[in-house]
């Protein structure tokens, strides 16, 4: 593996929000989705995932969020090791972790303030919040979170009339009322326009940092990562073919990560 200084190292004593060890996941015999991915992220830190299609960057973030148990190896997220919870402990996991999705993951035909709610069903008594009913405290977090990705007075609206970029920012504000401690991106700006995209994605990265969140998000935009992002890990083949600060991956790590043999 080429590999940079991980700013990771800058961490100190402080507990890492993701430390996988030698963390393999077979699909089936001889399908292998990641290879022996040893990573660790440091609080806070924006972390973007590159390389080329088939590379292994989603699985990883569904091992992150605890919809993949890895084969071999150790995952602990959040101080937890995912292999090791029952299935109640990683719902629990998953409400600590926001997920933003290329294909958005809203319902089109409920409200955006509806949408954005769907962030505290975890946290929020069960049974009126699945009639639509959810504390005070909640709405008014709901509400403040939309204001922050400025989409103000746009809470009646059905999601199905917004824009693209306006629907990335309802799930960025979904995250964000979540109260996530760790925030995963895949793809988030793929569906996007160039400029659009960029806005949605410094949007995300000002908010997640203002939050004191961690972001790891999987980019195909490299350009985009070297801009927004602290570190930059990049897979290949289910493996960690680079690791380092975002500067400093160049033309020549691009060049080996996406067309080496």
């Amino acid at each position: 593996m080429t590999a940079g200084t991980s700013s990771a190292s800058a961490a100190g004593a402080l507990d890492p929000v993701i430390r996988l060890d030698g963390v393999t996941h077979r699909y089936a015999p001889g399908v292998f989705g990641l290879r022996e991915v040893t990573l660790t992220v440091a609080p806070g830190e924006r972390v973007a995932l590159v390389g080329p299609s088939g590379a292994g960057k989603s699985t990883l973030l569904r091992v992150l969020n605890g919809l993949v148990t890895p084969t071999d190896g150790d995952a602990v997220v959040l101080g937890q090791s995912v292999a090791t919870l029952a299935e109640r402990d990683r719902m629990e996991l998953r409400r600590q972790v926001g997920m933003i999705f290329q294909e958005f993951a809203l319902i089109d035909r409920l409200s955006v303030l509806a949408n954005v709610l769907a962030g505290r069903l975890g946290s929020a008594p069960l049974l009126p919040s699945l009639l639509g009913r959810f504390p005070a405290s909640d709405v008014e977090a709901a509400r403040a979170a939309l204001a922050d990705v400025g989409l103000t007075g746009t809470e009646d609206r059905q999601v199905r009339r917004l824009s693209g970029g306006q629907k990335q920012r309802v799930g960025i504000a979904r995250a964000l009322v979540q109260q996530a401690r760790l925030i995963l991106g895949d793809e988030p700006t793929a569906n996007l326009d160039v400029r659009t995209a960029d806005e949605v994605l410094e949007l995300l990265v000002r908010l997640g940092h203002e939050r004191g969140a961690t972001l790891v998000l999987s980019l195909h935009d490299v350009r985009a990562a070297r801009r927004h992002c602290d570190r930059i890990v990049a897979l290949k083949a289910g493996s960690v073919a680079w690791d380092g600060p975002a500067p400093s991956f160049g033309e020549a790590e691009v060049e080996q990560v996406f067309y080496g043999s």
